[in-house]
């Protein structure tokens, strides 16, 4: 016959409230994405730049551009306003009034930008 002590019911208690801190700790945490792309101007890959994706709240997420090409490996989920930055690049992009925008996605997310 097994008998319970009160030094094993603490135990058990201390155990659960452990494994469900880490759960909810867990599930609090954002959604990431992978996004990368490519960006030309007039049919051209830039050489050099940056991009940036900037979110409602104020957040902003970058990447260098190299050889017309950046990738973003923890890109949050979400919508983005999108400014870019280089040699060749119309001025348009690169402030906060750019016409870009992109929908961030769970998962693998890939942007092109022809700039004109």
């Amino acid at each position: 016959m097994f008998r319970f002590m009160i030094r094993d019911v603490l135990w058990l208690t201390v155990v659960v409230a452990l494994a469900l801190g880490w759960w909810l700790m867990w599930r609090s945490l954002p959604d990431y994405a992978k996004a990368s792309g490519s960006i030309s101007v007039a049919g051209s890959p830039i050489s050099d730049g940056r991009v940036c994706f900037h979110s409602a709240d104020g957040q902003i997420i970058g990447a260098q551009v190299v050889k017309g090409q950046f990738h973003i490996h923890q890109a949050p989920v979400g919508k983005f306003l999108v400014t870019i930055d280089g040699e060749g690049v119309p001025p348009k992009y690169s402030s906060n009034k750019s016409p870009l925008s992109i929908d961030v996605r769970k998962g693998v997310s890939t942007f092109n930008f022809e700039l004109r």
